[in-house]
């Protein structure tokens, strides 16, 4: 066994030992393997562009390991800065819902499907843990929520970009994670969730789509001078169905 198998090997052992038990969440192994084994695909995907013959697939290629470097990037600053909240973050990547179907599905989605947003939410997510502006990271049904303090009493905000949800709240959360968002005030936490469920459905289409009209949307609800309710834009009334149908759900609904 060459040095680069070795170590893709110690790789996945590693995380999968290390996951398995942290915070005391019990982790499908077959699941985290099907998540460690589409990443390291993903990277050897990569590696086939940047050596294909067509100049428009190196562009991909480099690309795509353009991408990776700035992961790097953020991985490194988010654990000199946080160590321990830098690490939840990066093994957030790897966690997912301990219910075996939806489990399956995010190890499935998340490297190909969700690939641009799953980058750019763990971007996002260390970026605010370099700053300081993480509190706590939790990881529940598979969705890492990093969530932070907001400066206003009663202001409840939430930012989803793939896997990660990025929360800002007045208050402390206090006593099982878990209790508290699935009851929390504005049902915060699960309209986020729902976000999420819509990125797993959007794919590579979420960041330009949804993702870019929320933002769009959000602006125009600032602005005194436009008649606009952020809350009556259509993905923001799609993610309150999909997180009322899907969060804390034992199964998939019919």
């Amino acid at each position: 066994m060459d040095n680069k198998k070795r170590g893709a090997a110690l790789w996945v052992v590693g995380m999968s030992k290390y996951l398995k038990y942290v915070k005391h969440d019990y982790i499908e192994p077959n699941i985290l393997f099907v998540g460690l084994w589409l990443d390291g695909v993903m990277w050897y995907v990569g590696w086939m562009l940047v050596h294909a013959q067509l100049d428009w697939l190196r562009v991909v290629g480099w690309l795509f390991f353009g991408m990776k470097g700035i992961t790097l990037i953020v991985t490194f600053a988010g654990l000199l800065a946080h160590p321990v909240k830098g690490w939840d973050l990066l093994t957030g990547r790897y966690r997912f819902d301990t219910r075996p179907m939806r489990g399956l599905v995010q190890a499935l989605t998340r490297f190909t499907w969700e690939l641009p947003q799953l980058e750019v939410g763990y971007w996002v997510a260390q970026g605010l843990n370099v700053l300081g502006k993480v509190e706590r990271v939790d990881i529940l049904d598979g969705v890492v929520f990093a969530t932070g303090r907001s400066r206003k009493a009663h202001n409840y905000v939430g930012m989803s970009i793939g896997c990660f949800v990025n929360m800002w709240i007045p208050d402390r959360v206090g006593g099982d994670f878990e209790k508290y968002a699935r009851h929390s005030p504005f049902n915060i936490y699960r309209h986020e969730y729902g976000h999420t469920v819509d990125s797993q459905r959007w794919g590579w289409l979420y960041l330009p789509v949804v993702g870019l009209g929320s933002l769009v949307s959000q602006a125009l609800g600032l602005n005194p001078r436009v008649r606009h309710r952020h809350e009556d834009f259509w993905a923001e009334r799609r993610a309150d169905r999909l997180g009322e149908r899907y969060f804390g759900k034992d199964e998939w609904p019919e």
